[in-house]
């Protein structure tokens, strides 16, 4: 991967005068030439004057103007100052003009200047000085807003920013003018539409191992936890800012407290919700690891996700990029995923609806989530996606036309060829049906039915289990193969049962065990809503295009496995060969739809 300080001055080297700045912040660390440890605006300040005779020149509205001479020799400073005095960015008191209401436009006035200014800045090595100017936080000084509501000076300040950035003249002055956005996408458009972006990314895992290194040689005394190592440090901490990792080993320094896989994915928790703007949450997989899925019917979704999450490890180009596992509610869509992810060590991050009450929020959010996904690679999770995302243009939303924008952001994303093996978008949905068919055939849809009726008994002993890790009981257990009965006949659902069993315990105050399992089918409630459950199978069923993702179909035979245990509902809508009946399935669907509440 191409270094910042590479990208940042790649433009200059290409002959480009002005350039906006996103991404990674300048005040993150870096290794240096040296390989010490230093914020990167201090590396950007050292290398563009050694590699450019650039001189770093900062403006924010907080600081004002500031410029650091120091290492320059006296003879080569006056020269300096004396283009600064005539540019208007240089006072009595050294480094910081004189301040008043219109400074931002004075100073995009004598950057004009510099274009037009003939007076020299020698070195002493005879070649000469030139600027590097850096614009901070220019979403606060340049901001999109709507027409008409630009104060006088927002105006003449995009006029003038403009202006730079086309300017022959300033080019020809070989100068270099950047804009630093805190925020991206707060800009005036017209900014964007006329000025490169250079979008810095997070350092990833191989850039994260030297600057671990470098910790550990500046935090001797920082210590990890047992069976932590530089490359689960790095593989934690990828995606995010260097300084979070360097306050991890500098309070463990401190501390004496050693640094654990915990005290690493909280920090990138905090991390990835700050720079997604809360529309990304990063799973842990410690919280996943140990936990365990049984049943016939989800053996082979989590065959298919687990390709899926390996082939992303390896960069398999040939792994599906979006799926959508559809099925009853409480099925076990969501843990699948999270299991898939875990066993196959690949990021996993909670996708969180980007919709905002401001104008133009909500678009800016959806892109900066993606295009976050997009650099952090690894699964992305879409829970109940038919809420979460738009998906169906046909639906009234009264919002302006934000959903149609949301959707049209989400498909290219989705369309997009070179995430191959990078990034996998995978929704869990009870209602394809709600997911207009435009949108439906941009993912695969891979059925995840209700649990068979023999597979309760397992169920409920990883149920337990993922409660209480003392507790073994073999599965033909007699009591809990006649208490997985009454939990059948009540159509509990995984999650209802796991819900009576931790209730259980507000009655029989001790440790989970059988006495609980048994009390709980005895005392649960049986279920009248089984029909959504059966219609949500259904519906997934009728929109799957693949025989071989059928719990029941033999990949190897590439037909109907037909000793499979087919539930009466399922075997209402095959044929005599167990395939699908595809105009009784539609049949039945319309039959049951106005009559189930999902």
């Amino acid at each position: 991967m191409e270094k910042a300080i590479d990208q940042i001055l790649q433009p200059y080297n290409e002959g480009k005068s002005c350039v906006i700045l996103q991404g990674r912040n300048l005040n993150d660390l870096e290794i240096n030439q040296e390989g010490h440890i230093q914020p990167l605006l201090e590396i950007v300040r050292e290398q563009a004057l050694s590699r450019h005779n650039l001189i770093l020149v900062q403006y924010s509205s907080s600081t004002g103007v500031y410029y650091d001479l120091t290492g320059l020799k006296s003879s080569e400073r006056a020269g300096i100052i004396k283009v600064l005095r005539e540019l208007g960015l240089y006072n009595n008191n050294g480094s910081q003009c004189a301040r008043s209401e219109n400074e931002f436009v004075q100073v995009l006035r004598s950057l004009l200047r510099l274009g037009q200014q003939t007076s020299s800045m020698p070195r002493d090595d005879g070649k000469s000085f030139h600027f590097l100017i850096l614009i901070e936080f220019a979403e606060h000084l340049l901001p999109q807003l709507n027409n008409g509501t630009h104060t006088q000076e927002q105006i003449v300040a995009i006029e003038l920013a403009l202006r730079i950035s086309n300017s022959l003249a300033f080019r020809k002055s070989l100068n270099y003018t950047m804009f630093w956005e805190a925020r991206t996408g707060l800009m005036e458009s017209l900014i964007y539409q006329n000025i490169d972006i250079v979008t810095l990314k997070q350092p990833n895992i191989n850039e994260k191992l030297p600057f671990i290194q470098c910790l550990k040689n500046r935090y001797s005394l920082a210590r990890y936890a047992d069976s932590l190592t530089d490359e689960i440090v790095a593989n934690l901490s990828a995606g995010t800012p260097n300084r979070s990792l360097e306050s991890i080993f500098l309070t463990s320094e401190r501390t004496s407290k050693a640094i654990t896989p915990n005290s690493i994915f909280n920090r990138k928790q905090s991390d990835i919700i700050s720079l997604s703007e809360g529309t990304l949450e990063a799973i842990d997989h410690e919280r996943i690891k140990g936990n365990a899925v049984v049943g016939t019917t989800i053996k082979k979704p989590m065959k298919i996700l687990e390709r899926i999450a390996n082939g992303l490890k390896k960069g398999d180009k040939s792994v599906p990029r979006n799926v959508i596992l559809c099925g009853s509610p409480s099925s076990g869509k969501t843990v699948l995923t999270l299991i898939a992810a875990a066993n196959a060590s690949v990021p996993a991050f909670n996708l969180v609806s980007p919709k905002s009450q401001w104008v133009g929020e909500s678009e800016r959010r959806n892109k900066l989530m993606l295009n976050l996904l997009r650099d952090l690679g690894g699964l992305g999770l879409i829970d109940e996606i038919e809420l979460q995302l738009p998906m169906n243009r046909n639906l009234s939303s009264s919002d302006s036309g934000v959903t149609q924008n949301l959707i049209g952001q989400l498909q290219s994303f989705l369309a997009d060829t070179s995430l191959a093996g990078k990034v996998c978008l995978i929704g869990t949905s009870n209602r394809p049906n709600a997911i207009s068919e435009a949108m439906r055939q941009r993912w695969i849809i891979l059925p995840v039915l209700m649990p068979l009726q023999q597979d309760y008994p397992e169920i409920i002993v990883s149920i337990v289990q993922s409660i209480n890790k003392n507790f073994i009981l073999e599965p033909e257990n007699e009591i809990l193969k006649a208490s997985a009965q009454r939990f059948v006949l009540a159509g509990a659902a995984p999650r209802e049962i796991r819900e009576a069993l931790i209730a259980s315990q507000a009655v029989i105050v001790k440790e989970l065990s059988i006495e609980h399992i048994e009390f709980a089918s005895y005392d649960i409630i049986p279920n009248n809503n089984i029909s959504a459950s059966v219609f949500s199978d259904y519906v997934a069923l009728s929109y799957c295009r693949n025989n071989s993702f059928l719990p029941w179909w033999d990949d190897q035979k590439n037909s109907p496995d037909q000793s499979y245990p087919y539930p009466a509902y399922i075997r209402e809508i095959l044929t005599n060969d167990y395939l699908i009946d595809q105009q009784k399935l539609n049949q039945i669907i319309k039959q049951m739809e106005p009559y189930v509440n999902l």
